[in-house]
């Protein structure tokens, strides 16, 4: 009786554990379900209304259709992108929780701010979505058009005008830098959350005159006839869509040396198992040739200039020692 006792009192603990371990409904092991069984978080370390606000809103529906599964945005603004990055280190390497991030947050900002992370060794690439010159953007009532009445009015007025950048080193802090060294100005930089906040301070509150933006957020206010656009960052004009055809080249104002690109990349913990990153990577591929992405990125009028996520991590080590040498040079000057 007492052996009978002993075998039922380890069936039942057996039993218990192979419930604990698995789902109330199909007492399979969590370990053992299929990825992804539940929604995804993707973090956006800044506020919104910005460039990856719009992004993310087609990508994310592109994904859950591919995936499954609920993909949900999440903000997570402050400290220059900081602090959302910081929660994605933070966070299980399980696959749940993702971080849509720029070159700006992953590269520029941990080599000039104080970080709790290393990009590098703390994050993998699930993909880079693609690139986007800057575009100096000013109010439609301001006094000047080009690049050339800028730089006059503000040596004219030094100190006079507030320029909006997205967080201290920020998407667009680093742009704004060189023009400012290029031009020999005097501008007051005003730090924004992200890129709705600066969009909002030109054209809400009025605080900023000026501010650099992508071409997502800058085609409703042009087309409102609300902002005017002086120049494009770099040496190549926006080709594919016609509101910005005739926006000339900071090269073509004069002043090569304003040539910042802001990357928008997808990135996971480190830590995150092998077979879940493979399995990002790929529903990022696949999203390529889907139909509704392949239509949102030319309704917001945003090329692709897709590199996978292997890719990528092979040349973060040397895009990170790049920009550590502008950044140093920036400073310098």
């Amino acid at each position: 009786m007492r052996r009978f006792s002993l075998f039922l009192l380890v069936g039942l603990i057996v039993a218990y554990s192979l419930q604990a371990t698995g789902t109330a409904e199909t007492g399979v092991p969590q370990e053992a379900k299929a990825y992804p069984s539940q929604p995804i978080t993707v973090v956006l370390p800044m506020s919104p209304g910005g460039s990856h606000d719009i992004h993310a809103r087609g990508i994310t529906s592109v994904l859950s259709d591919i995936l499954g599964v609920p993909v949900v945005m999440r903000f997570n603004a402050g400290g220059g992108g900081i602090r959302g990055t910081e929660e994605v280190a933070r966070a299980v390497p399980d696959g749940y929780t993702i971080i849509f991030s720029s070159n700006g947050n992953d590269m520029i900002v941990p080599q000039t701010m104080e970080v709790t992370y290393d990009t590098l060794r703390d994050f993998k690439t699930i993909a880079r979505i693609n690139m986007s010159q800057p575009i100096l953007v000013a109010r439609a009532d301001a006094p000047y058009n080009t690049v050339a009445e800028f730089v006059a009015h503000a040596r004219r007025n030094p100190d006079a005008i507030n320029h909006g950048v997205i967080g201290l080193w920020g998407a667009t802090y680093m742009t704004t830098v060189q023009l400012v060294q290029a031009a020999d100005l005097k501008l007051n930089l005003i730090p924004h959350r992200g890129g709705g906040e600066a969009m909002q301070a030109l054209l809400a509150s009025g605080q900023d005159q000026l501010t650099w933006m992508y071409a997502s957020a800058v085609r409703p206010h042009l087309e409102a006839g609300t902002v005017k656009v002086l120049a494009v960052a770099g040496d190549q004009r926006i080709t594919g869509d016609p509101l910005f055809a005739d926006v000339p080249t900071m090269v073509e104002a004069g002043f090569p040396a304003v040539d910042f690109t802001l990357e928008r990349v997808f990135f996971a913990p480190a830590g995150i198992p092998a077979d879940r990153l493979a399995r990002l990577r790929g529903a990022f591929e696949e999203m390529l040739d889907h139909p509704s992405f392949k239509a949102y990125m030319q309704t917001i009028g945003e090329p692709v200039h897709f590199v996978s996520g292997e890719e990528y991590d092979a040349l973060r080590p040397g895009k990170y020692a790049a920009y550590r040498e502008l950044i140093q040079k920036v400073k310098k000057d």
